[in-house]
């Protein structure tokens, strides 16, 4: 074999091997991408099926709290919607969600009415703030951010003299908080201060009564200063073994029957109670497969039942 012949024969046999090499990398992309796709491909579907699943969910609660409202006019922690249900299994995969009653705590929108504070809401969230060893002022920062007008109430200063002087300068809101972390904008509110808060408050579009039958410990403190921690939870076992079919008998246990020594509290305290609520949060977790969805609604319920979604959050 001549030296020509063989050298060609080696550069036949290295092209064959770069072919091969270059087969064998198109091949390799070409199958991770096919899997690349197929996971993808399985990670909508399994979305898809998740949010199908709870928007399913979104429809029962309304049924569930529509013949709540038809059967009776007294909201309360023994009813079919306050249960807390384990996971249910549906087809490939899982399925969990509860429903809150959102008047069982403050709604800081209450704090205003008519363009006038409410001097029994405003009481309350300065000793919801005491409890916590929280300045009583942020109860007026709040007032002038919900307010109309753009004066202080207690410095008479324009409220945005304070907000435009900031770093990152913004104006007072002056209307009704949309959602309880908007209290992060607020002067003297930081995160640490609405986490403490958050399981105590609302943001609801009105104000609103506190149910008296869902309002945990620290709340049912904050409703009048009659109320300490022992009262506050007699007032719970009490609810636990018969629940408050109104909110005069349960005035009555917090403060007294209606006398001439007691007649600012009792009035007080009648103003900001109610057994029947109207907006509730539900609150729905999908898995299938690797796909984890969260659904956060906000629900209102008319007087006649009908049950609306105000507010609607999915994550991821």
């Amino acid at each position: 074999m001549s030296y020509h012949k063989a050298r060609e024969q080696g550069v036949a046999v290295i092209m064959v091997m770069l072919v091969l090499a270059i087969v064998a990398v198109t091949t390799a992309a070409l199958v991770k991408r096919h899997q690349f796709n197929q996971a993808m491909a399985t990670q909508v579907i399994h979305l898809g099926q998740a949010k199908a699943h709870i928007q399913g969910a979104e429809l029962w609660a309304y049924q569930l709290l529509k013949q709540d409202k038809q059967d009776n006019n007294v909201d309360h922690m023994a009813e079919a919607w306050a249960q807390i249900t384990p996971p249910l299994p549906v087809a490939q995969g899982f399925l969990h969600g509860q429903i809150e009653d959102l008047q069982g705590k403050f709604n800081l929108n209450s704090l205003v009415a008519e363009n006038n504070i409410h001097q029994p809401s405003m009481a309350l969230f300065e000793r919801l703030l005491k409890q916590h060893n929280l300045d009583p002022q942020l109860a007026w920062h709040l007032v002038d951010w919900i307010d109309p007008n753009v004066e202080t109430h207690q410095q008479g200063t324009l409220e945005d003299a304070y907000y435009l002087a900031l770093p990152v300068p913004y104006r007072s809101a002056n209307q009704a908080l949309l959602d309880v972390s908007e209290l992060g904008l607020v002067r003297g509110f930081n995160a640490a201060t609405v986490a403490i808060l958050k399981p105590y408050v609302a943001a609801l579009p009105y104000g609103s009564e506190i149910n008296i039958n869902s309002a945990n410990e620290g709340l049912l403190m904050a409703m009048s200063s009659a109320i300490n921690r022992s009262k506050a939870q007699q007032l719970i076992t009490r609810r636990k073994l018969n629940y408050w079919s109104n909110s005069r008998d349960f005035v009555d246990a917090a403060v007294g029957p209606k006398s001439s020594s007691n007649q600012n509290q009792w009035t007080s305290l009648m103003q900001i109670s109610t057994v029947s609520s109207h907006f509730f949060s539900l609150n729905v977790n999908a898995l299938f497969g690797e796909i984890n969805t969260r659904l956060e609604s906000t629900l209102q319920r008319s007087d006649n039942g009908t049950v609306t979604t105000l507010t609607r959050i999915y994550t991821p």
